[in-house]
């Protein structure tokens, strides 16, 4: 991570978590502070988006190990749509300079992708962006940071995630 005039920080995105089989790709904008860290998504503790993923699949995510299991086997793929930026901490509405990944060439590549989950409306605008066909079959949901105030709870999310991956519960 290196630092700019104004405090402002360059992120890179992380490696996509991705398998020939995936049918669903889970899009954010570009991970947390922790997780570039950590190099693994939603990496950070007071993020609620594996326990989610727990609470959805009935499906342990104690380790990272078991984060990617629960990937795996349920055909989940995850990435960012942003390629770099600049940004303040892990603070979305500070991004500057971004430069958006080649969605439609990852589509492409995993042709068996047929849905996908945008973490935050400015995920979805970027995603609209890059590739307005793939925003065509893109769902909305909020973010699962704590820093959320709109949804203090995995049960307030709970709904809302489920409809996005299809998932009856």
């Amino acid at each position: 991570m290196k630092y700019r005039e104004g405090g402002l920080q360059e992120f890179q995105a992380l490696d996509p978590i991705v398998s020939e089989d995936c049918t669903t790709l889970i899009l954010m904008s570009m991970p947390s502070v922790k997780s570039e860290q950590e190099k693994f998504y939603f990496a950070d503790q007071s993020n609620r988006f594996w326990s989610l993923m727990s609470t959805i699949y009935k499906m342990p995510v104690k380790t990272k190990e078991d984060c990617l299991d629960l990937l795996h086997r349920n055909h989940i793929a995850m990435w960012s749509v942003i390629q770099t930026c600049l940004r303040y901490r892990s603070r979305e509405d500070t991004m500057q300079d971004i430069v958006l990944n080649d969605i439609p060439a990852f589509l492409k590549k995993y042709p068996a992708i047929r849905r996908i989950v945008c973490i935050s409306h400015d995920t979805l605008r970027l995603l609209q962006q890059a590739d307005p066909h793939a925003a065509a079959m893109a769902y909305y949901v909020p973010s699962t940071s704590a820093a959320d105030l709109w949804y203090d709870a995995v049960d307030k999310l709970l709904p809302e995630y489920a409809r996005a991956l299809g998932v009856r519960l």
